[in-house]
């Protein structure tokens, strides 16, 4: 009797035994079976990549893939997925105003959740990209006449560096200045045009290279309305004094 019972538990150990090792192995050539059969890999996983440029990487896949952007800051930071033999051509361009310092791409196998490649980029010595540097600042219009609502007519210039904008009497004497400003907090170069009375008041004509905001004072703002001066037309919308 006792034999016997030995006997059963070293079968029912060895059962044990075996379902461990055959668990074990499944899931050792699973993961073998996956990256063999699907053949998953990247050339490279780093690249350094200067602002405004862009780099590749081949993606090696017998299945098409997909890609996530993870930690970039710029809209301008994208990528390009091309047919290439057996896999893809993977272009990464950084965006010329790109203010991280690093980010990664995620590549899944298409179907895939949990499945991916992970290429790390670094951005090589990150500037804040200001468009106004490649404005010709010598063909500006730095000052024109501006008529007011008590028949006057006086001048509005600009100064620093053409990024503010004043307003002057017919006598020469300041009224108020304004500027504007993109998101980034950079103050835009002013490209002044002509002085519109659109009904409701008077706005001058100003564009920048990128969307802003006015900034003015209460007390500026108030001065220029009393001549007339309600705000901008700010790259073609017309925009009250704020």
């Amino acid at each position: 009797m006792r034999n016997r019972v030995l006997r059963c538990l070293s079968a029912l150990v060895a059962i044990v035994l075996l379902s461990v090792s055959v668990s074990i192995t499944s899931r050792a050539e699973l993961a073998t079976h996956y990256d063999d059969v699907e053949d998953f890999y990247l050339t490279a996983y780093n690249l350094y990549i200067e602002q405004g440029g862009y780099g590749s990487v081949g993606v090696h896949a017998t299945n098409y893939v997909s890609y996530y952007i993870v930690g970039a800051h710029s809209s301008n930071t994208y990528v390009v997925l091309k047919d290439a033999g057996e896999g893809f051509d993977l272009e990464v361009h950084v965006g010329i105003d790109e203010t991280a310092n690093e980010f990664t791409v995620y590549i899944y196998l298409d179907g895939s959740t949990d499945y991916h490649k992970d290429l790390y980029v670094g951005v090589k010595e990150v500037y804040t990209y200001n468009p106004d540097s490649e404005l010709d600042t010598t063909t500006l219009v730095t000052s024109i006449q501006v008529p007011y609502i008590n028949s006057t007519v006086g001048i509005l210039a600009l100064a620093n560096d053409n990024k503010c904008g004043f307003f002057y009497t017919a006598e020469d004497l300041p009224i108020g200045q304004f500027s504007v400003y993109a998101d980034n907090g950079q103050m835009r170069v002013l490209q002044l045009g002509e002085a519109v009375d659109t009904g409701s008041g008077i706005y001058v004509t100003v564009n920048t290279t990128t969307a802003g905001t006015i900034h003015i004072s209460d007390s500026d703002k108030t001065a220029l309305q009393l001549f007339g001066i309600n705000g901008l037309i700010l790259n073609g919308v017309i925009t009250p004094w704020p």
